[in-house]
């Protein structure tokens, strides 16, 4: 090979250096956007679950009020254990001559409800867990339901829905 060929060519040390960062830095761009698409991935996942409790709570007001308001829809507030006095939305309905009870409350970080006839009282043990809600802030004022509901979150959602069959106990 002629001088002026071999002066011409690059080092091949020089060559092997470019290729060396040339791969470090694809290697470090990989990470770095792999971690990037994770914490908006996470962010995403933890915005969802926020929403959709949000989303669950309101849903079962509504289909319970949907559902239950051919008889009487009232708020009353019971005593449970350490707890004090809780808020708890009531939907009354005779059944074959038998006044049932449907009851939302929450109690330890949990909506629930019960069912029961009228005659065994309310006691807080037969409430089944529906989802965790931090807090249930019920009222009925004529024949509109308002409730105020604190996810774990600590999102409010405060749902009105309109008693069509029934109503609020005057």
């Amino acid at each position: 090979m002629s001088e002026a060929k071999r002066r011409a060519q690059p080092p091949r040390q020089m060559q092997n250096v470019f290729v060396f960062l040339l791969l470090a830095i694809f290697a470090v761009s990989a990470i770095f956007l792999t971690a990037l698409c994770a914490q908006v991935y996470r962010n995403t996942v933890q915005s969802a679950g926020a929403d959709n409790a949000s989303r669950v709570l309101s849903a079962i007001i509504r289909g319970a009020a949907q559902g239950e308001d051919a008889g009487q829809v009232y708020v009353t507030e019971e005593r449970v254990g350490e707890a004090g006095v809780v808020p708890v939305l009531v939907f009354a309905n005779d059944y074959d001559g038998e006044i049932y009870l449907r009851r939302l409350y929450c109690l330890d970080g949990w909506l629930r409800e019960s069912f029961t006839a009228e005659e065994y009282g309310f006691q807080e043990e037969m409430g089944e867990p529906l989802v965790e809600a931090a807090s249930f802030t019920p009222e009925v004022e004529g024949s509109l339901l308002r409730a105020g509901i604190v996810t774990p979150a600590g999102q409010r959602e405060d749902v009105s829905v309109y008693l069509w069959a029934g109503g609020a106990k005057e």
